[in-house]
């Protein structure tokens, strides 16, 4: 098991970072605004962010789509941070930034949401789906600390981290040359008390790991569910898990896994994809009654959008025309998830074209790591690969990112008995 992930204390730190890790590990692609280096989709935390610009931080000007970042945004800060201070071990706010008509877009929106935590301080996370670490990292890492400094002050608590997964950090070929290359980049291995990063070879064993970490190392808090379940009212947690699969095809599901096999399938292919019209754009209503939403639903036809766009058939067709583009994301997340009590897990995710294989990078804002992790993981795979082998990819790989990976306090003998089962002695064999 091999972890790696950027943990700095400044974002001018942070970016010095991930354009060295870039520089070295990246490789060669093709795009239409001129040729890249890409490397692996990127975690990267920072402890106490600041500004990189020291004028008005005005991000009106900063647009997409006819739009600007802080337009999607400016109607709901009040409310997140109202929902914070009323509630202020939430993990239940977190801010979508890209909708479904951004598919229309030529140039949509990098940043397509942002997360915010309560831990004794707030703090924040993005997922960046392309990043241009040269030219736009400090739009990016500014626009964060904004979103963050603003609801921070609103619901009463200190700024605390902020952090974003890139899942195309890279660098135009052009721009080499104004880049240090003399001095080394060093990143963080294992456990963080701010993020985890690790690697995996098949999905049974990042569900014991991701177990393993989060029962010896997670910090314990209160959970709005305990409102309602006894056994959920405190739960150990850890902030920033991810988790690279590097072989989703073998081991997929753990002999101790609390779910079946027949369950893990039909959750896929009925909850998270739509698998029957898995090939073709899907014109009618998803939802059975008595659903609030599916995975499915707010990918292919969500009824509440102004604009309906099946985005799971989008990406697909993207993705036949052009294997290496960066804007293949499916938003989850819907704006008027912040007044619900059940807001998805799931806020997005997203497909990127390697040269032989294709990545399924899957954001949550929160995962119950015993009880829904390892299902999710399964479904989210195999949706993974069925996208692949409709695009003419040999293989997939898995990436799995949770904001607040915990396990609720009802559950914690049960995993311990897992991560240490006890070994029969002498004497309980006769």
């Amino acid at each position: 098991m091999r972890e790696v992930m950027i943990v700095s204390r400044t974002w001018e730190q942070a970016k010095e970072m991930l354009l060295k890790k870039i520089v070295s590990e990246g490789k060669k692609y093709l795009s239409r605004f001129g040729d890249t280096l890409r490397c692996e989709p990127s975690l990267v935390v920072v402890e106490k962010p600041d500004y990189f610009f020291d004028i008005e931080h005005d991000f009106s000007g900063w647009t997409f789509c006819g739009e600007s970042y802080l337009s999607r945004v400016e109607k709901v800060l009040d409310i997140c941070a109202e929902k914070i201070k009323s509630s202020p071990y939430t993990r239940r706010v977190s801010i979508p930034i890209w909708m479904p008509k951004d598919h229309h877009c030529r140039n949509p929106p990098a940043i397509t949401e942002i997360s915010l935590l309560p831990v004794k301080e707030l703090h924040a996370t993005a997922y960046i789906r392309s990043l241009d670490a040269y030219n736009f990292f400090m739009h990016n890492a500014d626009f964060i600390t904004f979103v963050l400094d603003y609801v921070a002050e609103k619901a009463g608590f200190d700024v605390g981290s902020a952090g974003f997964i890139a899942s195309i950090p890279h660098i135009y070929l052009r721009d080499l040359k104004h880049i240090d290359l003399d001095s080394d980049y060093e990143e963080i291995t294992g456990f963080h008390p701010l993020a985890v990063h690790l690697k995996e070879d098949y999905l049974s064993t990042a569900w014991h790991s991701a177990m393993e970490v989060v029962y010896h190392n997670g910090m314990t808090k209160r959970t709005e569910w305990g409102e309602i379940f006894e056994g959920q009212k405190e739960s150990k947690f850890v902030q920033r898990l991810f988790i690279e699969v590097k072989n989703p095809y073998e081991h997929q599901i753990h002999d101790k896994a609390p779910f079946t096999k027949k369950y893990a399938i039909d959750y896929a292919h009925d909850y998270m994809i739509c698998a029957k019209f898995i090939d073709r754009p899907v014109n009618e209503r998803i939802l059975k009654e008595g659903e609030t939403y599916t995975y499915a639903e707010r990918a292919r036809y969500c009824e509440r959008d102004d604009l309906i766009v099946d985005q799971l058939y989008t990406v697909i067709e993207k993705l036949k025309q052009d294997r290496y583009r960066r804007d293949c994301y499916v938003g989850i997340s819907r704006i008027w998830d912040l007044k619900s009590d059940e807001p998805p897990c799931l806020r997005g995710y997203q497909f990127v074209g390697d040269h032989d294989h294709l990545k399924g990078i899957f954001y949550m804002r929160s995962n119950d790591i015993y009880g829904a992790m390892h299902a999710n993981a399964y479904a989210f795979s195999t949706l993974t690969q069925y996208v692949a082998e409709l695009t003419g990819f040999q293989r997939h790989k898995y990436y799995h990112f949770a904001v607040d990976a915990h396990i609720y306090g009802e559950f914690l003998k049960a995993v311990k008995e897992i991560l240490e089962p006890e070994t029969p002695s002498f004497f309980d064999k006769t």
